[in-house]
């Protein structure tokens, strides 16, 4: 299974980027992407950029402007026409997203000019192993947790929301008088921010507690059971994201490891407030799929 799945992060890439070249002119949906690929729909976006280094829908825009400016060079078009081939359905939409990206409008492109940035034709990949990422692979079982859901990603975290959530919590648990519940605190990504708009992007917020009284009214997440791999990070819950991307691009892309259509699962060992964010320690569980 490791060499197969190897072989397919080496290749999916290319296949992704030549799957978007075809299909510029459409909307390009993800769940398609994913099942052409045959890469989990929530970890595609992390291991492309893991791979090449751009976000999936940076890359996708990236590639329509380019089209849309060689079709502007090559002056057989109209700016309306460009739009519609590179599949904007908004002409206002499409000329501010040129604008930002070659500083100056669509029909200001002089014939025979080239654009200013390229995205590659051929996507390398560049993971290596690290060999500090040491996981502990466990077998679990499924597990209830209870807490909030919530929406908004906001500079590549969810800190500002988890902190919202957490708060909500703590004044619901301290009508039962449970005060020490950070010890099992968790935290979950519901789906990969990259791949929606940021503010409806979901996390849950909760603890692991089978006992939690149903007068609280609490929400549930459901932990999935199966096989697991534990990873430490040490540091500011707002960097975390590099952490996460750090453990893609040194052990998952150079290992092949098959990873299961799950969330990363957060468990929080130390509080915040009480403890400097250098020294924050939290668990990152990766769904595994089975031999």
């Amino acid at each position: 299974m490791a060499n197969s799945t190897k072989n397919l992060y080496e290749a999916f890439a290319n296949h992704i980027s030549e799957y978007v070249q075809a299909h510029l002119d459409q909307e390009i949906v993800i769940d398609d992407l994913s099942e052409r690929i045959g890469v989990s729909k929530y970890h595609l976006n992390r291991l492309f950029q893991a791979t090449t280094g751009f976000q999936l829908g940076e890359f996708i825009q990236r590639r329509r402007l380019q089209k849309a400016y060689s079709l502007l060079s090559a002056g057989e078009c109209s700016v309306i026409d460009v739009s519609l081939a590179v599949g904007y359905e908004s002409h206002s939409a499409f000329s501010r997203a040129f604008l930002k990206a070659f500083h100056c409008k669509p029909s200001e492109v002089k014939p025979g000019t080239e654009c200013i940035w390229k995205t590659p034709n051929t996507l390398k990949n560049i993971s290596r192993r690290d060999s500090e990422l040491q996981p502990v692979i466990l077998e679990l079982p499924a597990r209830k947790c209870h807490g909030f859901y919530g929406s908004g990603f906001k500079d590549n975290s969810f800190k500002s929301l988890a902190e919202s959530l957490f708060f909500e919590l703590d004044k619901k648990l301290q009508t039962i008088n449970y005060h020490d519940y950070f010890s099992s605190a968790l935290g979950v990504a519901l789906e990969s921010p990259w791949q929606s708009d940021h503010a409806s992007s979901r996390f849950f917020a909760g603890i692991l507690d089978q006992h939690i009284p149903a007068e609280l009214e609490l929400d549930e997440y459901l932990w999935r059971e199966g096989k697991w791999a534990r990873f430490r990070y040490t540091g500011a819950y707002s960097m975390m994201w590099q952490g996460i991307s750090r453990i893609y691009a040194g052990w998952v892309i150079p290992e092949g490891i098959a990873l299961k259509d799950d969330a990363i699962v957060q468990v929080y060992l130390n509080k915040p407030g009480v403890t400097p964010e250098s020294m924050l320690v939290t668990e990152l569980y990766f769904p595994l799929l089975g031999d």
